[in-house]
């Protein structure tokens, strides 16, 4: 704020030695149209006006300008806060100190596996002993012009049904497979036609694979017999993949198992049938440390900003004085101390000691910026250490950095209503400057008239002076009745 009261000051005082100035320049109009034939009239509304204008223009202008920096430096701090928040995401339920990476012992088998939430660190043996296939049929051969009849066929799939309708003109197995893929009922399933050298034969697969995704097609009266599953060829049967994890069976309709075993998702292809593996899940402490250094660089760019907003200079020799738009704010203060203040706390484990970041190799350097000692850091996180766990846990220090930033970046939080009051602020200041627009043309009108006047005035006693000078002559003149002796 001692910027922008700096700022006004010289601004408004610019601003009224020009009007002054301008004044001065009136004046001179003034007498030199007393001692001529006119005045310039223009210059001097146009002085008289800025003179009585100017001082309240300047200090609408300076508030103006140091309201719209307030703003956007409000805007910067915000912006900043809410990076810093987004770093602190993956500690508020602990996902970032449960990131976990799944090894294979054998590498393009087929065989891969992602962990999640839930899942610890532990070895399996995987045996695939089948995959999941997607049920496939294929009808006999067909004429290519060869119409199927009239009436309705049922294609279900996994629990879904449809309806298709053949009639007269659209029967041909060509119009029946274009039906079934364009139907906005269909269950599951995508119609294909092979042009064998027998004939046309209609082939249907499931979209998915497993047993209960099976394929059924049931012609009604009037269609074709050789339309329905019963007569047609199982190309692929429908199957469930079947697994065995240390020794215990377990099956999925798709590929893909998820929570077969807890937290953890196992995905199957081709090369992984009838092979035997071992999945190894361990911490993933990249992740972790990767989380907290992201953590760390946003802390820092917020500090980087409040100290920016918050700076100070001194002027020296030509230069001076300058001030951060937010030096002195009381929103700037409260964030000055607060966070710094929850970094330096620390948090409690779960055994009730206190941990600090220190113990990550992770400092307060002087500037209030944190630090990271990489080979401190490098050892701080391996498995089980307890001050990463009470750190960076869902109640520990991050989440209590989480809840002071909150009332400043939420919607209707502290800053956002600065804000609003401060957009109120220059909406007046745009009113009062548009009633001072006014009043600069009221001004200029009633001037323009008042000295319109005084000019015609004077040119009116210009003219008799310069007659009677004439009729009776002057300091340097005789006039023509000053020579007249009858």
């Amino acid at each position: 704020m001692a910027s922008t009261i700096t700022n006004t000051t010289n601004a408004t005082n610019a601003t009224i030695a020009s009007a002054n100035s301008a004044l001065n320049d009136a004046a001179q109009s003034i007498i030199s149209g007393a001692t001529h034939s006119s005045l310039d009239v223009n210059q001097l509304v146009k002085a008289l006006v800025n003179a009585k204008i100017a001082g309240p223009s300047a200090i609408l202008v300076a508030k103006q300008n140091a309201s719209n920096t307030t703003l956007s430096a409000l805007g910067t701090l915000k912006s900043a806060l809410a990076s810093l928040q987004t770093t602190l995401e993956p500690f508020k339920d602990g996902a970032a100190l449960q990131r976990f990476t799944v090894a294979t012992s054998e590498k393009d088998k087929g065989l891969s596996a992602v962990a999640g939430k839930g899942a610890v660190a532990s070895r399996f043996t995987v045996e695939v002993d089948h995959l999941a296939t997607a049920h496939k049929l294929a009808s006999d051969a067909f004429d290519t012009s060869e119409t199927l009849g009239e009436g309705s066929l049922d294609i279900s799939v996994g629990g879904s049904a449809m309806r298709l309708t053949l009639a007269a003109g659209s029967n041909t197995l060509t119009d029946v497979a274009a039906a079934i893929n364009r139907a906005k009922d269909n269950p599951g399933v995508t119609a294909s036609v092979i042009n064998g050298s027998d004939g046309q034969h209609l082939v249907l697969t499931s979209n998915k694979t497993g047993v209960v995704n099976a394929i059924e097609v049931t012609p009604g009266s009037g269609v074709d017999a050789r339309l329905g599953s019963a007569q047609m060829r199982e190309v692929v049967a429908a199957g469930d993949a079947e697994v065995r994890i240390d020794g215990t069976r377990a099956t999925s309709a798709s590929n893909t198992l998820e929570d077969v075993v807890s937290g953890l998702t196992i995905k199957l292809e081709s090369a992984s049938a009838g092979t035997k593996q071992t999945l190894t899940i361990a911490p993933d402490t990249e992740a972790t440390g990767t989380a907290i250094r992201n953590f760390v660089k946003a802390y820092n760019s917020y500090v980087d900003a409040l100290n920016g907003l918050t700076s100070y200079t001194a002027g020296t020799g030509s230069t001076g004085a300058q001030a951060g738009a937010l030096l002195g704010d009381s929103i700037a203060r409260t964030l000055a101390a607060a966070l710094p203040a929850v970094v330096a706390a620390g948090a409690k484990g779960s055994d009730g000691t206190r941990h600090s970041l220190g113990e990550l190799g992770i400092k307060l350097d002087k500037s209030g910026k944190l630090e990271i000692d990489d080979e401190t850091f490098k050892t701080a996180l391996q498995p089980g250490n307890s001050a990463i766990a009470a750190l960076f846990r869902s109640d520990g220090m991050a989440a209590k950095m989480n809840s002071a930033i909150t009332p400043y970046v939420q919607s209707s939080g502290i800053i956002e209503r600065r804000s609003t009051a401060i957009n109120k602020e220059i909406e007046d200041t745009r009113k009062q400057a548009a009633t001072l627009d006014a009043r600069a043309t009221q001004l200029t009108a009633q001037f323009n008239r008042q000295f319109t006047a005084l000019n015609t005035l004077m040119s009116m006693m210009n003219q008799s002076q310069q007659y009677l000078t004439q009729l009776f002559g002057g300091a340097n003149s005789a006039g023509a009745l000053a020579t007249n002796h009858k």
